[in-house]
């Protein structure tokens, strides 16, 4: 709906216009309407004190919540669910190409701007051979990082105009010529660097913006496809999954989907959460930002997870070539290899292999992926060494858990939601890195290196000849080595699995920081839980999660 601001307001304050709106967004529970409203309204008031008068319309895009991350790009099903924060934008067409923007965060530099038809003469021959040519381009991947906030806190952030232009460029590069100059009004409540996705809210809800004020329809697959290659122009090299969960997200319900890596949805599947059960979301207060060293851990866990799915492959029999349909880790599962098969395959990767080795064998394919992932004019731009195999078992078992977690909230018995919470649990000590014991100390934690040692993976191998059915050898038992965590989520972690009734704890999102999700029944006592994750972690603030609709526009 395109208005004049002024009307947006005397719309916003009538109850029979917003009950309706309220109720279809968030559920009939009013408890939490005025505080949603309250933010549509915010972004109206602050769109009007900026830009004065004029017809905007209103978007927004909700936190999601995932269980499976790390995997979208690797094809296994992840699940996800839409939270009751999220990203609102006002947005209303300039006449000329400028784009400006202001925000409801006083963080934020009082205005920033870029012109919408000159970014793409950065390097104008690359924006004409291609998305992924441009953002690769030399000017380019500088002109993001020029926008990188230097420091995690303080005034006149700027971060967050990556991510407007890298929705509003990938659109201007599909549509040509039916964009142009936009005022915007980012108002938002989702944590930034808590493992949300604040920003890749602010990539959907700018995006459905400029495609409705434009009038271009696309259906929402493709636009999870397109938004998920918009967002590696801010440097990063992951999947489309942050963009799936907000477009395809549906109030009430999880969503559990897969891809075609990277970015192309294959599969979605529906499923609710089971009365009976709770889900907090514990957010650390540190934040893990897609920037600096955090953006280089994190491109080097999916640069991993490449080359540990090249090495799988390059050890298969010539008659199982034909059971894998690319380089995906997700294509390596019990559904097309029996499980010794797999841990043996498992035990021809090496567990550490050297970077340049890897430069090698694969030559031209390693140079061109290492110029993506990573800053090579800094002197540590690429890592030394890379943990093939820890990932390659990360990530096979990130798979094998992707294939049951809803169905096991759909079964929803005690047993079903055990097991979903030691699932949770088991891929948290994926990423842990210290162990926290009662009286507060912690030491490192070495348990996944050793899980994925030749003598560990050679027993596993061993023991599914014997057994194949029993859990501790299932792959989705085994935590691999991603190391994403960091000592604060591993303590959160430690703390809330010690408290009767609940059933699992793991991190949410990247790592590097942010948000711990704890699963418990209603006999948890919540009081003394809240208590305690504050208490050991005292930045940390815990709410229980609350659906929200799909991304779209307001009213």
């Amino acid at each position: 709906m395109v208005q004049d601001v002024s009307r947006w307001g005397a719309m916003l304050a009538d109850s029979a216009q917003t009950a309706p709106l309220l109720a279809a967004t968030y559920g009939p529970d009013e408890a939490n309407w005025p505080e949603r409203l309250a933010l549509w309204q915010a972004a109206a008031t602050r769109w009007q004190e900026a830009f004065g008068s004029g017809e905007v319309l209103l978007t927004r895009a909700p936190a999601r919540i995932s269980f499976n991350p790390h995997s979208d790009h690797q094809g296994a099903h992840v699940l996800y669910g839409c939270h009751q924060r999220e990203m609102v934008v006002a947005a209303g067409w300039r006449e000329d190409s400028l784009v400006q923007v202001v925000y409801g965060d006083p963080q934020y530099a009082s205005t920033q701007s870029f012109d919408l038809a000159a970014e793409p003469d950065l390097d104008r021959a690359a924006w004409e051979a291609g998305w992924l040519r441009y953002i690769d381009a030399p000017a380019v991947r500088q002109s993001v990082l020029e926008l990188e906030d230097t420091t995690t806190n303080g005034a006149a952030r700027t971060s967050s105009l990556r991510y407007v232009k890298a929705a509003l460029l990938r659109l201007a590069h599909a549509y040509p010529g039916r964009l142009r100059g936009l005022n915007l009004a980012l108002v938002g409540d989702i944590p930034t660097g808590a493992g949300m996705s604040s920003s890749s809210a602010i990539v959907v809800a700018v995006a459905l913006a400029a495609l409705a004020l434009a009038e271009i329809e696309v259906s929402r697959r493709p636009l999870v496809a397109m938004l998920g290659e918009a967002e590696w122009h801010v440097g990063t090299r992951g999947g489309a999954g942050d963009h799936a969960a907000m477009l395809l997200g549906r109030l009430g319900q999880l969503t559990n989907i897969a891809f075609d890596p990277p970015v192309t949805v294959r599969d979605v599947r529906r499923a609710t959460w089971p009365d009976g059960y709770r889900l907090w979301l514990a957010n650390s207060g540190v934040r893990a930002e897609k920037s600096g060293r955090a953006k280089r851990l994190f491109n080097r866990g999916v640069f991993a997870y490449k080359f540990a799915a090249r090495e799988l492959a390059e050890h298969l029999r010539p008659e199982e070539r034909a059971l894998i349909s690319g380089q995906r880790l997700a294509d390596f599962t019990t559904e097309r290899f029996p499980l010794p098969r797999l841990y043996e395959l498992l035990l021809s990767v090496d567990s550490d292999f050297p970077a340049e080795q890897l430069r090698a064998k694969y030559g031209a394919e390693f140079d061109q992926a290492a110029a993506s992932f990573f800053d090579l004019s800094q002197p540590d731009g690429l890592p030394d060494s890379l943990p093939l195999r820890g990932a390659a078992i990360y990530g096979l078992a990130r798979a094998d858990r992707g294939l049951v977690q809803d169905q096991l909230l759909a079964s929803g018995t005690p047993a079903a939601m055990a097991e979903f919470g030691r699932l949770l649990s088991v891929a948290h000590d994926g990423d842990r890195v210290t162990t926290w014991l009662e009286n507060g100390a912690f030491t490192a934690y070495y348990g996944n290196h050793t899980a994925a040692s030749d003598e560990s993976l050679a027993a596993l191998r061993e023991q599914a000849e014997v057994n194949p059915g029993d859990s501790a050898v299932a792959l989705r038992s085994q935590p691999g080595v991603y190391t994403a965590s960091i000592p604060e989520l591993d303590h959160l972690v430690d703390v809330a699995r010690r408290h009767d009734r609940v059933l699992g704890a793991g991190l949410m999102g990247a790592g590097g920081g942010g948000v711990v999700q704890v699963v418990g029944d209603d006999m948890v006592d919540a009081e003394a839980l809240i208590a305690d994750l504050t208490r050991v972690v005292p930045t940390t603030t815990v709410e229980e999660w609350r659906s929200a609709a799909g991304a779209g526009l307001i009213g």
